[in-house]
């Protein structure tokens, strides 16, 4: 007997390759527009590729939460290994499971707020190098000073002088990673003489080529240490490298390859800087566009951190002083609501998989979007105003766990996350105490939905230091 499918809603075309087209060209509008009309969960084609979009909040949790083992990472991520390799973000099963539990300690609390003296030195630094009624690039500053906090915190590298250039690398790898994102993106890859490819092929290089001088300077340090009976750094890289693979058929006490060990180093250049960077800057271009809440933040942070008489400037923050920052947090809540780093997920279905009152067949693919859910009206009043004050405890209690998800969920939820809040946190509180921002009327705002979402023409600001 033939099993007989019943499909969601969902938008249907008469022309070919139509929605295709759409969502190459907006995929933002493109999957609100469906979840706008068809609700919960909706079907459609893009291309070959049978894609359920799942617009609830409880849907969400059962297959990032209680039924994750029947998916395998999306597509997107799939492409991300071009790039990352096997690391902590792409990897599967086993492997990511114990890279995960390598990885966890360098970002429990105790550890994290250990780092915080370095967040805050660094964006001491680079704000105390900008000039009043300066124009500068936030999207570029931003992405700076957060690759310079995470490779110093969590692999004890100063890499401030090699910052512009890597950003520069790092910037044309994630165009490249978007491009074979597209239908056509692994054919043109295999063209060596495009110049975008060639460009991207040289970037990876220089890339790999830093991070293996990483490894090989790191190992030249640490045997040092043994000939001298002096303890090991305690920070990422370390801990990769002495990690033992005990899953090795041959030698329990073998250690990782330097392959394994670049894959992680890599996923944390890239992840580990690029998500904060971009809720930083779209946080600055919302207190832009929004004086009244930037009136209120300094109010909070000048109460907090005091005032100086000579420079208007109190004292430097530290992570006690991330409870007392509440409206902060806020800000950069909301900013994560409006502008989600990351602002898709996507899962593919191993077994029939059973959603409401539908069967999801083996092979298809799940989309969950945090930049959709958090614009639900059915969740968010006014979803498209940038409002802080609307993150009540209360508000928060009553709202579905994965209504509110930039960092992700379940067992592939970002590890970086604490990390992340104190940072973010901790850099808007450092820079607001000496700067407002004024967006350049001519600049126009586009959002660039890669695998993160960026500003697509950068962000190019006024600064102006504040006297009141």
């Amino acid at each position: 007997m033939t099993r007989i499918t019943k499909f969601p809603p969902g938008p249907i075309y008469k022309m070919p390759g139509k929605l295709l087209r759409q969502f190459i060209h907006d995929p933002i509008n493109t999957l609100s527009n469906i979840s706008l009309e068809s609700g919960d969960i909706s079907y459609f084609k893009l291309g070959r590729e049978l894609v359920y979009l799942i617009n609830n909040p409880d849907y969400i949790e059962k297959v990032l939460i209680y039924d994750h083992r029947n998916f395998k990472k999306g597509k997107r991520l799939q492409t991300a290994k071009a790039v990352l390799g096997e690391g902590l973000v792409t990897s599967e099963g086993d492997l990511h499971n114990r890279q995960r539990r390598l990885i966890q300690p360098i970002f429990h609390l105790k550890q994290i707020i250990v780092y915080s003296n370095t967040m805050t030195d660094y964006a001491t630094r680079m704000r105390d190098r900008w000039k009043d009624g300066e124009i500068v690039d936030i999207s570029e500053e931003m992405m700076r000073l957060t690759l310079g906090i995470i490779c110093k915190s969590v692999l004890n590298y100063d890499i401030e002088s090699e910052a512009q250039e890597v950003g520069k690398a790092l910037t044309t790898v994630r165009k490249y990673s978007k491009r074979l994102q597209s239908p056509i993106g692994h054919v043109l890859d295999k063209i060596p003489v495009l110049p975008a490819v060639r460009g991207a092929r040289k970037a990876k290089k220089e890339l790999d080529s830093l991070v293996y001088q990483l490894i090989a300077d790191r190992r030249r340090r640490e045997q040092g240490y043994n000939n001298i009976g002096k303890s090991h750094d305690e920070d990422l890289l370390s801990r990769l490298m002495e990690a033992q693979d005990s899953d090795s058929p041959i030698n329990n006490q073998e250690k990782m390859s330097d392959k394994q060990v670049r894959d992680e180093v890599m996923t944390i250049f890239i992840a580990g800087h690029e998500t904060t960077s971009n809720a930083l800057t779209w946080t600055f271009y919302l207190l832009s566009q929004n004086q009244d809440i930037e009136t209120k933040l300094h109010n909070e942070i000048d109460s907090v951190l005091g005032h100086s008489i000579c420079n208007n400037i109190g004292r430097t923050p530290t992570a006690d002083d991330i409870p007392k920052l509440q409206y902060t947090e806020k800000v950069l809540r909301e900013s994560m609501r409006l502008y989600p780093p990351v602002w898709t997920i996507g899962r593919r279905v191993e077994n029939d998989y059973s959603v409401g009152e539908y069967t999801i067949p083996a092979g298809s693919s799940i989309l969950m979007s945090q930049y959709v859910m958090h614009h639900n009206p059915r969740y968010y009043k006014e979803p498209y105003q940038f409002n802080p004050d609307r993150w009540t405890e209360e508000f928060k209690s009553r709202l579905p766990r994965f209504c509110y998800f930039p960092f992700g969920g379940g067992i592939r939820g970002c590890i970086g996350e604490p990390f992340a809040w104190i940072e973010g946190i901790l850099i808007i509180a450092t820079i607001a105490q000496k700067w407002s921002m004024c967006l350049l009327p001519s600049h126009r705002i586009k959002l660039d939905p890669a695998i993160t979402l960026r500003p697509k023409h950068g962000m190019k600001m006024k600064l102006i230091q504040r006297t009141e």
